[in-house]
C-alpha cells in the first residue's frame, strides 16, 4: 500500500489551537488601544492638590491653611464673673396662694443635693472622706430598749401560762413587727422561738424575723448563729437567700470553733428544711466522716433519719450506720429510750422501702434485722389520737355518709387515720405540715417529713389523699363539707377552688 492510500485519522474530541506569548499579547492590546503604561500611568496619576492623608483633611494646596501663624501665639481670655445673677419673671395671672410657708421656697432642691461630695469651701487639693464625716449611728434610745424588754417579758409569761390562743399571738404579731427593726440578735432569736412555741400561723412576722436575721448573723457568735439554724427549722422558714448567708458564715468558721455538735446541727437543719448549701454541706461530710467511729450513743441518736437518707454521702451514710450497728442503736428494745426506739425504727423503715443505691455491710444488714423483728415483737406503740378536723371528717364520713371507717391504725412506727379500706385521707395542717416560703407568690411546699411520711405510706401499699385542714374549716356548713367527702371518694382528689368560693359565699 503506498503513502497516497493511507486512511485518514479518525475525529478526536482535542483540538490543538496555536499558542500565544504575553508580549504578543500585551503587544496586540497596545496596538487595538493606541495607549502605552506610561500614557496610562501619566494619565490616571493623582495631582498635588488631590493628595490626603484622610478624606477629611484639607488638601495642600487648598488656601486659608495659616496653623503656623498661631502655634506661638498666646490667647488671652476675659475670667468669668465670680456671681451669676439669674433675674426670674413670673408670667402667671393668678396670685400666689397666702397658705404656703416661707420655708417652702427657701428649702433647696434635691436637684442641688450634693450627698458624697466635698463641700464648697474645702479645699481642692485635700482628700474628703464623706464616710467619716458622717454623723455615726447613734444608740437606741432607752424608752424603745424598754418597750423591747416589756414585750419579750410579755409573750414568756403568756407562753410560760399557757396563754397561746391564736387571737392573742395575732395581736404579739402585730406589736413585734413594729419593734423587731430596732431589736438585737439575741433579742429577735428570743422572739422567734417563743412564736414557734406558741404555734403561731402568720407568716409574715416570720418573713420579717428571716430579714432581721439576715442583717444580725454576721456579727453572730458560733454557738449563736447554731441557735438561729435550729428554730429557723422549728419554723420552717425555707428562705434560699438567709440560708446562704448563715451557711456562708458558719464555713468560715468550721475550722475556729464548730464542733461536733455544731456539725450534726447544722444537717439535720439542712434535712428539715430540704435546702441546701453545698459547700457547706461538703465540708462539713468532709470533716465528719473519719470521726463516725468516735461517735456515742447521744450523738448517734441526734442524726436525724432524714439527715441520714437524704444528706449523707454514700461513704458518710455507710460510716454512720456501721457505727450504730456497732453500739448495737436501739436494743436491747426495752432498755431504749421510747423516741430515740421510734427514731431508729422509722431509718429501718426508710432504708427497707424507700430506695437507695447504698450497699451496706453484713454487720449494719444484721442490725436493722435485729432492730425490726425485736420492735416488732416487744414494741408498743400508742397511735396518735385524733385532731380536732379529723374528728369532724369522721363525724361526717359515719353520720352523714354512712362509711365504714376505721379511726386510727397503726402501721409498724406509722399511725394511720380515717383508714377506709386501703385508702387513707391525710389531713394536712398549715403549720406543721407546710414551710413558710417567702417570694412563693402564695404557692405553699410541704414539709421534709410530711413526704417521707406519705412516701413510706405508698411504698406500704397505701393510697393517700390529702385534705387541708383550713379548707375543711372554711366550708361552714355540713352540705359542703358532704360534697367535698363525695368528690374526694369519687375521683380522689379535692374539689376545685369553685366548692371554696360556694361555701365563702
Amino acid at each position: 500500500m503506498t503513502a497516497s492510500q493511507v486512511a485518514p485519522a479518525p475525529p478526536s474530541a482535542r483540538r490543538n489551537y496555536p499558542r500565544v506569548r504575553a508580549s504578543e499579547r500585551a503587544k496586540l492590546r497596545a496596538e487595538e488601544d493606541g495607549e502605552d503604561f506610561e500614557q496610562f500611568r501619566a494619565r490616571t496619576k493623582p495631582r498635588e492638590d488631590e493628595i490626603k492623608e484622610d478624606v477629611f483633611d484639607k488638601a495642600a494646596t487648598e488656601p486659608f491653611r495659616h496653623e503656623s501663624l498661631y502655634t506661638a501665639t498666646h490667647i488671652s481670655l476675659t475670667p468669668p464673673e465670680p456671681k451669676l445673677e439669674l433675674t426670674l419673671r413670673d408670667t402667671r395671672s393668678r396670685q400666689m396662694p397666702t397658705n404656703l410657708p416661707t420655708e417652702a421656697l427657701d428649702h433647696p432642691l434635691l436637684s442641688s443635693d450634693r450627698h458624697g461630695f466635698a463641700p464648697p469651701g474645702h479645699p481642692s487639693d485635700q482628700f474628703y472622706d464623706a464616710a467619716a464625716a458622717r454623723v455615726p449611728p447613734q444608740p437606741v434610745p432607752d424608752m424603745t430598749q424598754k418597750l423591747e424588754m416589756e414585750f419579750l417579758e410579755t409573750i414568756e409569761d403568756s407562753l410560760r401560762g399557757g396563754e397561746v390562743e391564736p387571737t392573742l399571738w395575732s395581736q404579739y404579731a402585730k406589736r413585734a413587727e413594729e419593734l423587731l427593726i430596732t431589736m438585737p440578735l439575741d433579742r429577735v432569736l428570743r422572739v422567734l422561738k417563743a412564736f414557734v412555741m406558741a404555734r403561731h400561723r402568720g407568716h409574715e412576722l416570720f418573713h420579717r424575723i428571716g430579714a432581721e436575721l439576715a442583717r444580725e448573723v454576721k456579727d453572730a457568735s458560733s454557738t449563736r448563729l447554731c441557735q438561729v439554724f435550729h428554730w429557723l427549722a422549728r419554723a420552717g422558714l425555707r428562705d434560699q437567700t438567709l440560708m446562704s448567708l448563715m451557711g456562708n458564715e458558719a464555713l468560715f468558721r468550721l475550722t475556729d470553733d464548730f464542733v461536733l455538735d455544731m456539725y450534726v446541727e447544722v444537717l439535720n437543719v439542712h434535712g428539715r428544711l430540704d435546702i441546701r448549701n453545698q459547700r457547706l454541706v461538703g465540708a462539713i461530710l468532709r470533716d465528719l466522716t473519719p470521726l463516725f467511729t468516735e461517735f456515742s450513743k447521744d450523738q448517734c441518736a441526734a442524726v436525724m433519719p432524714l439527715t441520714v437518707m437524704g444528706v449523707l454521702s454514700d461513704e458518710a451514710r455507710v460510716a454512720y450506720l456501721s457505727r450504730c450497728a456497732e453500739l448495737n442503736m436501739g436494743l436491747p428494745v426495752r432498755m431504749t429510750k421510747p423516741e430515740v426506739l421510734r427514731q431508729f425504727r422509722l431509718l429501718e423503715d426508710c432504708l427497707r422501702l424507700d430506695y437507695h443505691p447504698t450497699t451496706l455491710p453484713n454487720a449494719v444488714q444484721l442490725w436493722l434485722a435485729s432492730l425490726k423483728s425485736e420492735s416488732e415483737a416487744h414494741d408498743e406503740i400508742r397511735p396518735v389520737p385524733l385532731s380536732n378536723v379529723e374528728q369532724d371528717i369522721l363525724r361526717i364520713l359515719q353520720q352523714e355518709l354512712d362509711i365504714a371507717v376505721t379511726p386510727t391504725l397503726q402501721d409498724g412506727v406509722l399511725t394511720l387515720h380515717l383508714v377506709m379500706g386501703k385508702n387513707v385521707l391525710e389531713v394536712l395542717d398549715s403549720y406543721d405540715d407546710y414551710y413558710v416560703t417567702p417570694a412563693m407568690g402564695g404557692q405553699r411546699l410541704v414539709r421534709a417529713e410530711t413526704k417521707l411520711r406519705q412516701r413510706l405510706l405508698w411504698r406500704r401499699g397505701w393510697r393517700l389523699t390529702t385534705l387541708d385542714a383550713d379548707e375543711w374549716w372554711n366550708l361552714g356548713d355540713d352540705i359542703y363539707k358532704k360534697d367535698l367527702l363525695e368528690e374526694i371518694l369519687i375521683t380522689g382528689q379535692r374539689k376545685s377552688s369553685a366548692m371554696s368560693a360556694l361555701a365563702d359565699e
